[in-house]
């Protein structure tokens, strides 16, 4: 649990600086009571989801936002703060093909990476967020009408996503051989909204749904 507890502590202190007050004071309210609650796994879960399902809209808005505006990206201003030697060996763990966060938390970058590389890169990563959102917030500034629209999409995403899972959830139903196989994969997707995971896609959702509706069609021997 405590090395639960750093990494979600670590992902929300990365969230965007456009997150409102009154959200991000949910967020943290959730993860305290979590931290000072009744240990199990279940409950860390739902903390998760709950804290994800928050900050995941306002997170897709700015991320679209950043692209659409900074020639640089916040990952080129990490890696151009490291030392020759320590870019090196970051983008050999996987540097280039994961977030800071999945870096920093494989064992990879405790097993490869002397101390002080690691204390580097933690330094290196923050800078850049930093950097990053006081740019940001000025073009957020700039901009709010743009911003909204890109928020309000997100949103719509969302629901989207989660009207999917429901569908998928309730194909588990119509098969008890196939019921445990699709609440797993549910489950999973799920675990999709923590800040602390892979993000869940719609068309990854929408894939499973016809797989699934495949499946038990033919079965079935008829349509699902």
């Amino acid at each position: 649990m405590p090395a639960l507890y750093h990494e979600l502590e670590f992902a929300i202190k990365h969230l965007p600086s456009s997150i409102p007050e009154d959200e991000m004071k949910k967020i943290w309210d959730l993860f305290h009571a979590l931290k000072e609650g009744e240990k199990n796994d279940a409950r860390a879960v739902d903390a998760m989801i709950a804290i994800g399902k928050i900050e995941w809209p306002h997170r897709k808005a700015y991320e679209e936002m950043m692209m659409a505006c900074c020639s640089k990206t916040q990952h080129q201003m990490l890696l151009e703060s490291l030392s020759d030697k320590t870019r090196k060996k970051y983008i050999d763990i996987g540097g280039n093909d994961a977030t800071v966060q999945e870096i920093v938390h494989s064992r990879a970058f405790e097993e490869k990476l002397t101390p002080e590389e690691r204390y580097e890169v933690q330094e290196a990563a923050l800078n850049a967020r930093f950097k990053m959102a006081e740019f940001m917030k000025g073009q957020i500034s700039a901009r709010p009408k743009e911003y909204e629209e890109r928020l309000q999409a997100a949103r719509k995403e969302q629901q989207a996503i989660e009207e999917a899972i429901a569908k998928l959830e309730g194909l588990a139903s119509i098969d008890e051989d196939w019921r445990g196989e699709i609440l797993g994969q549910v489950e999973q997707m799920r675990m999709g909204w923590s800040i602390a995971e892979r993000d869940v896609l719609l068309d990854d959702v929408k894939k499973a749904i016809e797989y699934w509706q495949g499946t038990l069609s033919s079965g079935e021997g008829g349509d699902v």
